[in-house]
C-alpha cells in the first residue's frame, strides 16, 4: 500500500499536419518521433481553458475525457468503436525503480525494486484551442515523494490513423511509468513479436517482457530445461523467451497500440478487464492506430516500423541448404542433390571463415575473413556453384574471438584490430567487455561508434562480399549487450540493450546498400525489436530444438512463425528440422528423426524460405541427404516451394508496400469468424493457400493413420492432392483428410486463379495432384 501524496499532471493531445504519402510505404520508416514532436505544444498552460465535458477532436480522433482523468480515443470514421480506453482506477502511475538484471550467455534474468510511486491521479483543469488539447490534474498520495513532480502527457496525429503519445515527468528519477488500458475477458491479445507461445497465440493471461535474448534451451521442455538449468543456470528460457521482442498488439476487438520506446518495458495481460503497460524509462512514447482490419492495423503498424523488402529474384529458384562440410564433401553432397531433382537456390556455409575445436566440439572461428587454411580452394567451390546458377551464402554475428593457433594462419585478426581501435563495447573500467558465449570469450562491436560501425561495414563489403565472394549470409545473434556495459555514445547498455539487435541488422543493411548489392544479396536475422522490419531482408526464428514439442521444437517454430507476421515480421521462416540436438553418441538423448524433417521441409515449402540446417550435431541428425529417400522426398518439396514462386513473389510485393506477412493467421484474412482467433496450428499463405502442418510423431509406424483435423476457414476449399471440395460459404467447418508423408494437409480456394496456377506448376514438376472434384 502506497502512501498518500500530491502529484501534479499535464496531457497534451493535438493534431498535426504530417502529409500522407502518395505511395505505399516505403521499407525505411518514417522519422516518427520528430513527425510526433511538430505536433506537441511548447506549453500545455498557454492554451485557454475550455470545457472538460465537450468531446475534443484531435485530427481524426475524438477524445473523450472521465471525471477520473481517464480518456476514451474513437476515430470519426467509426465513432461507435473505442479504440483506446483507460482502465477504471488509475489510467497512468509513475514510479522511482531501480532494475538490476544478470546475464547467463544471452538470457537474462531482470528484477525491478520499486522505491516510490504515485498510483491516484484527480483531474484538474483542460486547456485547448482547436488543434491541441491538454490535461491537467495532480495525484491524491500523500507521499512526500510526489508531492512536486510535475507530468506532462502529450498526443498528436503524425499521420492518419496514428494517435501518438508522449508522457514525461519532471523527475527523471521517476523512470517506471505505467499506462492501465481497459480490456475485458473476452478479448484476445496478439502480437508483441516474435512469441514462442506454448498453448494458443492469445497473450491473454500472461505477462510479456519486453526483451531481445537467447532463446534458450528448452524453453520449459522436461526434462531438456532442467538439465540444461543445471548445467548454466537460466540458459534454457522460457515461454517469454524471444530473439525479437516488440511493444506492439492488437486485440480481436480490433484495438492496437505500441511503444516506440527500446527501453525494457513490460505487457501484462493478467488482469481480465486491465492491461497494464510498464515501462523502464522516464519518458513514454507511443500511438494508439485505427483500422477496419487485422491487416489494415498492421499495415498501421509498419507506416512507423518500415516494412521489409522482396527478396532477391533467386530465392525462389528453389531451397537454402546448408552445408558445413569440407568442400569436396559438399560438392559431393550438391551434385548427389541435383542428380535427384532438388531444386537449389543457394549453398549456405557457415563456416567459411574457419572452425576451431573447443571442449563442445567444433565451433566456427568468429573472424570474419576468408579461411584458406580450413577451406583451401574456396574460390573455385564459389566459382563451380556459380556456374550451375547457385549462390553461396555465409555467416556473420557481431562478436569477435581472438584466433587460438589451433585455427591456423589468418588474413586477418579483427578482433586485435577493434580492440585496439576501440571498437569494441567496455566496462566500466574502459577495457573490453568479453562475453562468454559457449567456449568463446568475445568481443561485442560497439554499434553507437561511428568509427567502428564504418569499419565493420568494410570488412563486410571487403571480405565477405569481396574477398569471400558471399551472396549473402546468416546475421546472427545481436541480444546479448550487458545492461551494464559502456558504449562510445554515452547511452546506457540498459537503454540500448533491445535497439542493439536494429542496429546490427541496419549495419548489415547499410553495408548492402553502399556496395550497390540490395536486391542481389540475402541476409536473414533473427534478433530484433520494433524498427527491425525497417532494415531486415529476412527474418529466421533462431534456434529450435530437433523435437516435435510445442515447447522449442516444430510446434514452437510454427507458432513464433504466425505470431511475429502481427509485428511487422512479414518474411520469416525456421530452420527446416530444427538446430539443437542433445545427444550423447546418437546413444541417449534427442537427435532429429527423419520423419521429423520430413514433416518440417513439409510446412517450411510453403513459407517465404525453405532453407535447411545440419543441426550442432550434423552427425547423429537426419539430414536431407542422409539417403535417397530422404533426397527424393526434399526433392518434392523443393519443386513444391520453386511451383509457388509466382504467388509468393505476389504477398512479396504486399510485404513491401503494405507490410502484410506472407505466413498469416486465419483471423487476419476473415476478422468476423469467431473460430479464426483460436486457430493456432494453421496457417494462410497469403489469401489463397491453407496449411495445417502435421505436428505429431506417428507412434504406430508402418501402420499410420495419418488423419488429420483442420479448421476451413468460411469458403469452399480444395483439397490439394485428391482434388475433393471441401468447406461450407455459410460458415468455417472442421474436416478430417488423410496426410501421409509427402502429402501434408494443403488446401486452396475453388476457383482460385492462384490454385489453379499452383496445381499446374505441380503437374509441369511432375508432382501428381487431382483436379478439383
Amino acid at each position: 500500500m502506497f502512501p498518500r501524496s500530491t502529484l501534479a499532471l499535464t496531457l497534451t493531445l493535438a493534431a498535426c499536419t504530417e502529409a500522407p504519402p502518395a505511395d505505399p510505404q516505403p521499407t525505411e520508416p518514417e522519422d516518427a518521433v520528430e513527425a510526433a514532436a511538430n505536433c506537441f505544444a511548447d506549453r500545455a498552460d498557454a492554451l485557454p481553458v475550455v470545457t472538460r465535458a465537450d468531446a475534443h477532436a484531435v485530427g481524426a480522433f475524438r477524445i473523450a475525457i472521465r471525471p477520473d482523468a481517464g480518456l476514451d480515443v474513437r476515430h470519426a470514421s467509426a465513432p461507435s468503436r473505442s479504440l483506446f480506453a483507460s482502465a477504471s482506477g488509475a489510467p497512468w502511475t509513475a514510479a522511482q525503480a531501480e532494475l538490476t538484471a544478470t546475464d547467463r550467455q544471452g538470457s537474462f534474468q531482470v528484477d525491478e525494486a520499486v522505491h516510490a510511486a504515485c498510483t491516484m491521479p484527480t483531474l484538474g483543469d483542460v486547456h485547448g484551442d482547436g488543434g491541441t488539447l491538454a490535461l491537467r490534474g495532480a495525484f491524491a498520495d500523500a507521499s512526500a515523494a510526489c508531492a512536486n513532480l510535475t507530468w506532462e502527457v502529450q498526443l498528436c496525429e503524425p499521420r492518419p490513423g496514428h494517435l501518438a503519445f508522449r508522457i514525461t515527468t519532471s523527475d527523471p528519477a521517476f523512470s517506471q511509468l505505467t499506462l492501465r488500458v481497459a480490456s475485458s475477458a473476452s478479448e484476445r491479445i496478439f502480437g508483441m513479436g516474435e512469441q514462442f507461445a506454448h498453448d494458443t497465440l492469445d497473450l491473454k493471461g500472461r505477462v510479456i517482457p519486453v526483451l531481445a535474448q537467447e532463446g534458450g534451451v528448452g524453453r520449459g521442455h522436461t526434462p531438456i530445461s532442467p538439465a540444461v538449468n543445471l548445467a548454466s543456470p537460466g540458459s534454457a528460457g522460457s515461454e517469454e523467451s524471444t530473439y525479437d521482442a516488440v511493444p506492439h498488439y492488437l486485440t480481436s476487438e480490433l484495438r492496437s497500440l505500441f511503444l516506440e520506446n527500446s527501453e525494457l518495458s513490460i505487457f501484462d495481460f493478467t488482469t481480465p478487464e486491465a492491461t497494464e503497460i510498464r515501462l523502464h524509462a522516464p519518458t513514454m512514447i507511443g500511438r494508439i492506430l485505427f483500422g477496419e482490419s487485422p491487416l489494415e492495423l498492421i499495415e498501421r503498424f509498419t507506416d512507423y516500423a518500415g516494412r521489409m523488402p522482396a527478396p532477391p529474384a533467386w530465392v525462389n529458384d528453389g531451397a537454402i541448404v546448408a552445408l558445413a562440410r569440407d568442400l569436396p564433401r559438399s560438392q559431393a553432397i550438391v551434385d548427389q542433390l541435383r542428380a535427384r531433382g532438388v531444386e537449389l537456390a543457394a549453398v549456405w556455409n557457415q563456416t567459411w571463415s574457419g572452425k576451431v575445436r573447443t571442449y563442445i566440439g567444433e565451433q566456427v572461428l568468429w573472424n570474419w575473413v576468408p579461411n584458406a587454411s580450413y577451406h583451401p580452394g574456396w574460390n573455385d567451390f564459389v566459382s563451380g556453384l556459380a556456374t550451375d546458377h547457385i549462390r553461396t551464402l555465409c555467416y556473420v554475428n557481431p562478436m569477435l574471438v581472438d584466433p587460438p593457433p589451433a585455427a591456423g594462419p589468418v588474413s586477418r585478426n579483427l578482433f586485435a584490430e577493434a580492440r585496439d581501435h576501440g571498437y569494441l563495447v567496455t566496462k566500466e573500467d574502459g577495457t573490453p567487455y568479453l562475453l562468454k558465449v559457449t567456449a568463446f570469450d568475445a568481443g561485442l562491436i560497439d554499434l553507437t561508434n561511428p568509427e567502428a560501425r564504418t569499419w565493420m561495414k568494410a570488412v563486410l563489403r571487403d571480405e565477405v562480399m569481396g574477398k569471400g565472394r558471399c551472396s549473402g549470409w546468416m546475421v546472427d545473434f545481436g541480444e546479448a549487450l550487458p545492461f551494464d556495459a559502456r558504449l562510445a555514445s554515452g547511452v546506457s547498455g540498459a537503454s540500448f540493450h533491445n535497439q542493439y539487435p536494429v542496429e546490427w541488422m541496419r549495419l548489415n543493411r547499410e553495408a548492402i546498400t553502399e556496395a550497390g548489392r540490395l536486391g542481389d544479396v540475402l541476409t536473414f536475422n533473427r534478433s530484433g525489436s520494433t524498427r527491425t522490419p525497417a532494415y531486415s531482408l529476412l527474418m529466421w526464428q533462431g534456434d529450435q530444438l530437433t523435437t516435435w514439442d510445442k515447447y522449442d521444437g516444430m510446434v514452437s517454430a510454427l507458432h513464433g512463425l504466425i505470431s511475429g507476421g502481427f509485428s511487422g515480421l512479414a518474411l520469416n521462416h525456421s530452420d527446416t528440422g530444427g538446430y539443437t540436438s542433445l545427444s550423447l553418441n546418437g546413444l541417449a538423448g534427442y537427435e532429429r528423426e527423419p520423419e521429423l524433417l520430413e514433416r518440417w521441409t513439409e510446412m517450411n515449402a510453403f513459407t517465404s524460405v525453405l532453407r535447411t540446417h545440419e543441426g550442432n550435431q550434423p552427425d547423429v541428425n537426419a539430414q536431407i541427404y542422409s539417403d535417397t529417400a530422404a533426397i527424393d522426398h526434399f526433392a518434392r518439396f523443393s519443386k513444391v516451394y520453386k511451383a509457388l514462386a509466382f504467388y509468393r513473389t505476389q504477398l512479396f510485393d504486399e510485404a513491401t508496400t503494405r507490410g502484410w506477412p506472407v505466413v498469416r493467421h486465419l483471423w487476419m484474412e476473415d476478422p468476423s469468424d469467431p473460430i479464426a482467433p483460436t486457430i493456432d496450428d494453421e496457417f494462410l499463405l497469403g489469401s489463397e493457400i491453407l496449411v495445417a502442418p502435421v505436428k505429431n510423431k506417428c507412434w504406430t509406424w508402418p501402420l499410420c493413420p495419418y488423419d488429420k483435423e483442420v479448421y476451413l476457414p468460411r469458403g469452399t476449399w480444395v483439397h490439394l492432392w485428391t482434388g475433393t471440395v471441401l468447406g461450407s460459404t455459410a460458415a468455417g467447418e472442421r474436416v478430417t483428410v488423410k496426410a501421409p508423408i509427402g502429402e501434408p494437409a494443403v488446401f486452396y480456394r475453388k476457383g482460385s486463379a492462384v490454385g489453379a496456377r499452383f496445381v499446374a506448376n505441380l503437374k509441369a514438376a511432375g508432382i501428381t495432384v487431382a483436379p478439383a472434384r
